[in-house]
């Protein structure tokens, strides 16, 4: 009895051990799939950019790095001076053009907020979400509502662009932001 005991743990134990620390970059990618490219764009911000079939990149999901190489960081956040900066110096004010007529506009519904700054080359959108509790578990649909402009809220008769167009967003809890660029249609799903 000791000695089959002994056999069943010996091979438990080498297949469990083989099985944990045996895996590879291929057993990875073969149980999980192709990973995504992810930069680290500054000190607190990832960013996954998506391509069209020219190669040219027509979408970028920016958002909180949690961990970086000898830091964790517990917030959920984009730090907003960082972002606006990284923004400014990825699509220069002067390679914009002309902001759209719902430029600042922002659609609320699934527990989440949408502010889209719309031009007439790119647009980004700034997701903030109201509390993790609100949407766990659902599926966000962007603008299922869309509150008109609040009397505080700045807006534009200016339809230039500038480096602080996203500044009335300073304020809020942004969480993820996607820069979309007009024209460039994304390959694949």
């Amino acid at each position: 009895m000791t000695r089959k005991f002994l056999l069943v743990l010996g091979f438990l134990t080498t297949f469990s051990s083989t099985h944990a620390c045996g895996q590879t970059a291929a057993d990875i990618h073969a149980k999980y799939g192709k990973s995504l490219e992810v930069y680290s764009v500054s000190e607190h911000i990832w960013m996954t950019p998506d391509y069209a079939s020219d190669g040219q990149i027509c979408r970028m999901r920016l958002y909180t790095k949690r961990i970086g190489e000898n830091t964790s960081y517990g917030t959920h956040n984009l730090p907003f001076n960082e972002l606006r900066d990284f923004l400014n110096v990825l699509v220069p004010s002067e390679t914009r053009g002309a902001k759209k007529e719902s430029f600042g506009a922002t659609a609320t519904g699934g527990g989440a907020a949408w502010t889209t700054y719309g031009y007439e080359s790119v647009t980004f959108t700034f997701t903030s979400f109201f509390s993790s509790r609100s949407f766990e578990g659902q599926t966000l649909k962007r603008g299922e509502y869309v509150f008109p402009r609040l009397q505080n809220e700045p807006t534009s008769n200016e339809s230039n662009s500038s480096s602080n167009d996203f500044d009335h967003s300073s304020s809020m809890s942004i969480e993820i932001v996607t820069v979309r660029w007009n024209g460039r249609k994304c390959a694949g799903p």
